[in-house]
């Protein structure tokens, strides 16, 4: 039922209705009087309870609303959500701020790919990414909120975009850093640590991302305690699924390269990297931008995450199969690594000189 509580001069009439323990409306209002806050209260109930919570809270819900409510949904049982997904959800929530969910129709999400393509410039996977959480938060809001929206307006509007080639898949580049390349960045960053107070040794953190190539935020998390010395192994935790919602623990081998550099690194901290990792991201791409600005302009395009292509192409070009590299880079499914798999040619003539006929 309604609830009027003071508020200073003024009064809180606050209607909140729950179904089965859970809170599936709630909405408040200010007033001068007792009377008013009490009057509205009760007429706002009988009308909620008239109309249904889920088609009243769409009645007065944005699209903006809704996918931040799509995104703390997820933050409360996925914790370690990356920073891209969380920014894509606040940005495509921003966007459609104004527009009422109830209100939504297919043209808004066709003006917005229209305007993003002609405008900025943008690629049609980028516009596929910037709308994923729309299409994520109206497909479970009347299960998951008890807000009345249409998912059928997302999936016209997609149909539409898919054949005007407004969005679609990324292309599966790869970037790989070159030796011409590392030598301008570990030179930049033995600068760097020369001439500024910084904690983040990356050069060292640089060589790592190469010898064990995994994501940045794993790095991150990699603790000393979780190395078995025997094994030559380490515990990686709360490693995403590509397709799963729940995260798991991988043991992953630490290869010779990898290895060599730990046992030369102090330990400083229970983490072996006791860095904020976006500063470490951020660290990197001033020392690109600056090696770009000063005589290596190819670089400008190299992202830290490129340093993991790189290192999953070399564990290739040393001979490891596809299941063994996946070991080291935790891909569940082994047809992504075989985009990894280029073939060099200087590589046969190494391949054929280990399989000839001795003699």
């Amino acid at each position: 039922m309604a609830s009027v509580t003071p508020r200073g001069e003024k009064f809180l009439a606050q209607v909140r209705i729950k179904q089965g323990g859970a809170l599936i409306f709630s909405e408040s209002k200010v007033f001068d009087t007792k009377a008013q806050a009490v009057s509205w209260g009760d007429r706002l109930e009988a009308k909620v309870k008239a109309e249904g919570p889920a088609r009243h809270a769409s009645g007065k819900m944005t699209v903006g609303d809704l996918v931040r409510m799509h995104l703390a949904a997820q933050l409360a049982v996925r914790p370690l959500l990356g920073r891209s997904t969380i920014h894509n959800h606040n940005k495509i929530a921003d966007e459609f701020d104004k527009v009422l969910v109830r209100d939504l129709k297919p043209k808004h999400l066709i003006d917005y790919a229209t305007r993003r393509k002609t405008e900025d410039g943008v690629v049609p996977a980028t516009i596929k990414s910037d709308l994923s959480p729309l299409s994520a938060a109206f497909g479970v809001a009347r299960i998951a909120y008890h807000v009345d929206a249409d998912p059928a307006v997302i999936q016209e509007a997609m149909f539409h975009l898919d054949k005007q080639g407004l969005v679609g898949k990324s292309r599966e580049v790869i970037r790989w850093v070159d030796g011409e390349e590392e030598e301008a960045l570990l030179t930049e960053f033995a600068r760097r640590n020369a001439h500024h107070q910084t904690t983040i040794d990356m050069a060292q953190l640089y060589k790592f991302a190469l010898a064990f190539p995994r994501r940045l935020s794993e790095l991150g998390r990699l603790e000393w305690k979780d190395i078995d010395t025997k094994r030559r192994t380490i515990i990686l935790r709360q490693v995403k699924h590509p397709n799963k919602k729940e995260y798991n623990d991988q043991v992953v081998p630490l290869l010779t390269p990898a290895w060599t550099l730990l046992e030369e690194m102090p330990k400083l901290d229970a983490r072996i990297f006791p860095y904020n990792m976006e500063s470490a991201s951020s660290a990197f791409e001033r020392a690109r931008d600056r090696i770009a600005e000063t005589g290596l302009p190819k670089i400008k395009d190299l992202r830290f995450h490129d340093l993991r292509h790189t290192g999953i192409s070399m564990l290739f070009w040393y001979g490891f199969k596809i299941e063994e590299v996946a070991l080291v880079s935790g891909h569940k499914n082994w047809n992504t690594l075989r985009r990894y798999t280029h073939i060099r040619p200087e590589d046969l003539h190494r391949r054929f000189e280990a399989l000839k006929p001795a003699g």
